[in-house]
């Protein structure tokens, strides 16, 4: 029965996107107690976001640690990112209890070894998982522990990066935290950095009870987008449960998309560096690699996850990460993602260029995207053969399946969380983007 539960539990990248009563206390534990004598340092940083579930797990999981005679820094409640600078920080591993976007039912953790270096299927998961099945049953002790005074030490780290003297103080724009755990810092960060902002959602609550935790769907937005119009702001920022993850809409509601972003970064990047380096997953949009191409900037290609990203940016030493699904990843922290450092990047880039966001983003002239869409499908395996028979074998097929032609590009995968199809679409025109979404939904 525990083989059958972690083969759910561990089947990706991450240790996520899992139903609460799949990750039982017990396995929990082991996970924990595996995970301590996987990485070789004696004191493991921990945290966690605000899912209902959470404190729960972490009785669990630092038990299992402490069982190994192995000491934790518990962070507490706060985003993803502030473990993985932290892991580089003070040079130790770290655990992230969360299920990032996923529904309230989830939970999960994410790793990463000493330096923020990812712990992925190849990296180390699999070794996790063989030792789990092996471990006896834990003792579960509750209230064991205590929280580090450690975050003072992640804030001056984002000073260090980004000074909050290169940030205008006139820019005003919304933030939805969508309940989620970037409401555990937010205050802090705009009293460092004299943010001028209006507010949704940044009371956590693990209900979710305002709108799903996840950006990437455009309905989410909504709220955001009518404060945006409505009090006239300069941009709009949302951040998914974790808040490893933020998605900017313009001064007009616009969407500004994961590629539009890996764009505008990159190219501001390569205004102070020469030769930069940038990783870029399989969907980010052609039409950007083409224009960062045309601007003398060094492309690679990757797998989607962030495991597979910072591999591939510690390998070739890159400068940059972007993914179209808005997860961004910086040399300067460690090659990890960070919503809050590109928020922070956002905004001095605009307070450089003293523009509207509207007239930036116009300024690269995107073709029309579909976005990320995303649909439940009976087999993952199975709707990729049939589009593999619809529009026939030029593809590639580094990630799911990604197909161009002069007009239109896309590319379909399978989620590595949940049962999902994930398509992204870019066409010449509306209608061929139309044509194009009609035909592979109804081949699926």
């Amino acid at each position: 029965m525990i083989k059958n539960k972690l083969d759910l539990i561990f089947k990706s990248y991450d240790v996520r996107g899992i139903y609460q009563d799949e990750i039982t206390n017990e396995i929990a534990s082991k996970i924990g107690y595996a995970f301590s004598e996987f990485v070789k340092d004696d004191e493991i940083l921990i945290g966690h976001d605000g899912r209902l579930s959470n404190l729960e797990m972490l009785n669990s999981v630092v038990s299992g640690i402490t069982a190994n005679n192995k000491k934790c820094i518990y962070v507490g409640l706060v985003p993803t990112d502030v473990v993985y600078s932290l892991s580089g920080l003070l040079q130790k591993p770290g655990i992230i209890i969360t299920a990032s976007h996923n529904p309230k039912e989830y939970t999960g953790l994410k790793f990463c070894n000493s330096g923020a270096e990812p712990i992925g299927e190849t990296s180390g998961l699999k070794v996790i998982k063989n030792r789990t099945l092996e471990i006896e049953d834990i003792e579960i002790l509750e209230n064991q522990i205590k929280k580090s005074d450690v975050l003072s030490l992640y804030f001056e780290h984002l000073q260090k990066l980004i000074n909050p003297n290169s940030i205008s103080k006139n820019k005003r724009f919304g933030v939805d935290g969508g309940n989620g755990a970037i409401g555990s810092v937010f205050a802090s960060l705009s009293k460092i950095y004299s943010f001028n902002y209006e507010s949704l959602y940044l009371e956590i609550d693990g209900n979710f009870p305002n709108h799903p935790a996840d950006p990437s769907d455009e309905k989410n937005l909504e709220d955001l987008k009518r404060i945006v119009l409505s009090k006239n702001l300069d941009f709009g920022v949302a951040f998914d449960g974790d808040a490893d993850r933020a998605v900017f809409i313009d001064d007009r509601g616009r969407l500004i998309t994961g590629s539009m972003m890996t764009a505008l970064i990159s190219e501001n990047l390569s205004e102070e560096k020469e030769n930069l380096k940038v990783v870029h997953n399989v969907n980010v949009s052609p039409y950007a690699l083409s224009y960062l191409k045309n601007k003398n900037i060094n492309l690679f290609e990757c797998k989607v996850g962030h495991s597979n990203i910072k591999a591939l940016m510690r390998e070739i030493d890159a400068d940059f990460g972007g993914e179209h699904s808005a997860h961004f990843y910086y040399k300067e922290n460690f090659y990890a993602d960070s919503a809050i450092l590109t928020l922070l990047t956002f905004m001095r880039i605009l307070s450089e260029k003293n523009m509207k966001v509207s007239e930036i983003i116009d300024m690269y002239d995107f073709p029309p995207s579909s976005g990320e869409v995303n649909f439940k499908v009976q087999s993952v395996n199975a709707s990729l053969e049939k589009i593999k028979i619809e529009f026939g074998d030029n593809f590639d097929d580094l990630d799911g399946l990604s197909y161009k032609t002069e007009d239109y590009w896309f590319n379909v995968r399978g989620s590595n969380t949940e049962p999902k199809l994930r398509i992204n679409i870019e066409a010449k025109s509306e209608k061929l983007l139309k044509e194009l979404t009609k035909k592979i939904v109804e081949t699926i």
